[in-house]
């Protein structure tokens, strides 16, 4: 009996002490309702409980996002390799008219013999070799032809650019 006087009065004084600091009850019951629901969690819904793996439309979406991505890829490698055949070739062609332009400037009895020329951007070409051909046109010793070829290999692949032209006697 006297055990249970004694629970009667510790709570009568704690309901007392309680009521005077509600803020204090409201925080403590939040805190032992969070405490109860980390004990027994919610349940779920059905389709969170099934739910292991991935779904067919982000499986999907996934690979269209990976495919559009190798194919940006794709096309920017393309481009790179066509604006460097490209670049190539430019340089090769600046170099052929450089020397036609050379041989229209230089006096008909003065044009150059047949063989390797040298230009400084022919270094910028891989394994690049610059040959001019100068000949008599069919036959005519007042008219010369000259032919400039600039050949370079690209990937194992020759390539070449070929420019001919005219020289007269008598100018253009």
């Amino acid at each position: 009996m006297l055990e249970n006087n004694r629970k009667l009065l510790f709570s009568r004084i704690v309901c007392s002490k309680i009521n005077l600091m509600p803020h204090l009850v409201r925080s403590l019951e939040f805190v032992v309702g969070r405490l109860k629901s980390a004990h027994h969690p919610q349940p779920t819904t059905y389709w969170r409980q099934r739910r292991l793996g991935f779904t067919l439309i982000e499986i999907v979406l996934s690979l269209f996002l990976i495919l559009g991505i190798i194919a940006i890829f794709l096309s920017a490698a393309a481009t790179y390799i066509s604006m460097r055949n490209s670049s190539l070739q430019a340089k090769a062609t600046k170099i052929a008219t450089r020397e036609v332009e050379n041989l229209r400037n230089t006096a008909f009895a003065s044009l150059p013999a047949s063989g390797s020329f040298s230009d400084s951007e022919l270094a910028q070409l891989p394994s690049g070799v610059a040959t001019r051909t100068i000949e008599d046109y069919q036959g005519n010793d007042k008219i010369k032809q000259a032919t400039i070829t600039i050949d370079w290999i690209e990937k194992s692949v020759p390539k070449k650019i070929l420019i001919e032209t005219l020289i007269s006697e008598n100018g253009l």
